[in-house]
């Protein structure tokens, strides 16, 4: 159905998703652009969203959910071999990317992310980059309805929301170069 293991990988980010007991509309929009770019199409989200259901049926513990189901290693692997260091950061950001998407990164999501991080031996100063990076992120989300809520309609308000879109971009930036130059 997929090449490259891609089915896995997107289980793994669904099953994330659910980790902390509900999906949200922002981890939804995420998980769709993950898909697109993984080149996985709607009719095949649908059935990863079904595999995911078939998977927790009657468990909230999606950790060991993952483990016992082995994503973590379908997630990881390509044709058998473990992916490379840009790959399995990227992953790891997208992860942490799903985890701030709904403004709370659970104990759960920590966990899975951690989990990951180490067996896949993504380095600590990377995964610490992609936290204080989600975290520097949500804070500026924040930032930014302040200013809407707050400051009238005018230059000054688009001056400053277009400087908090910009510092947001730039991080972004920064953790795709990131996970370029783990690919050198």
């Amino acid at each position: 159905m997929f090449e490259d293991n891609k089915e896995g990988e997107a289980i793994l980010y669904y099953l994330y998703m659910m980790a902390d007991g509900e999906i949200s509309p922002g981890e939804k929009k995420i998980f769709g652009t993950i898909c697109k770019e993984l080149d996985i199409s709607a009719d095949d989200r649908k059935a990863i969203i079904a595999r995911c259901g078939e998977l927790t049926e009657g468990k909230n513990n999606i950790f060991s959910v993952i483990v016992k189901e082995k994503i973590d290693e379908q997630a990881g692997e390509n044709w058998g071999t473990l992916r490379d260091a840009s790959d399995l950061a990227r992953i790891i950001w997208n992860l942490v990317n799903l985890g701030y998407a709904d403004s709370v990164y659970s104990e759960e999501e920590k966990k899975i992310t951690d989990y990951l991080a180490d067996k896949w031996s993504v380095s600590a100063e990377v995964h610490r980059e992609f936290l204080d990076t989600a975290d520097t992120i949500a804070a500026l989300v924040k930032h930014k309805k302040w200013i809407l809520s707050t400051l009238p309609e005018g230059e000054m308000r688009k001056k400053r929301e277009k400087k908090v879109n910009s510092d947001i971009k730039k991080l972004s930036a920064d953790v795709k170069l990131t996970i370029e130059e783990l690919a050198m």
